[in-house]
């Protein structure tokens, strides 16, 4: 049941935003504090927070990451901010750059009640 639930919130989030899921095989962090905003995320990185609004645990990744299920919060995410220094963020609904996936623009930042799933990503249209 548990897993059913997952992949029904999975689904429809992906329904709403074309299925904001990332992978990558770079370098991946988590922050000690509770960032309370988007600017938390520092210039160059990919950042997503547990709660809405930029609350609770922030996870950031930099460069390619073929797996992110070690981390936690990309495992289940409501906020998320492209921080990118010159690239779109491409995220993918499986390990190793499989699966389905989608391109987030530089600069680009959401929140709310949903909750995102990621398992790698890459970073594209570097200008």
């Amino acid at each position: 049941m548990r897993m059913a639930k997952k992949l029904a919130v999975m689904v429809g989030g992906m329904a709403l935003t074309g299925g904001l899921l990332a992978t990558g095989a770079g370098t991946a962090g988590a922050a000690q504090a509770a960032p309370q905003a988007a600017s938390d995320c520092p210039s160059g990185w990919f950042c997503v927070w547990a709660g809405k609004n930029y609350t609770g645990r922030m996870q950031k990744v930099e460069g390619r990451n073929a797996d992110l299920t070690g981390f936690v919060v990309f495992q289940g995410f409501k906020s998320w901010y492209n921080h990118g220094k010159s690239c779109d963020y491409k995220w993918f609904t499986e390990k190793n750059f499989r699966g389905d996936s989608g391109v987030l623009a530089r600069g680009v930042k959401g929140t709310g009640d949903t909750v995102w799933f990621q398992k790698s990503n890459q970073w594209v249209n570097c200008r």
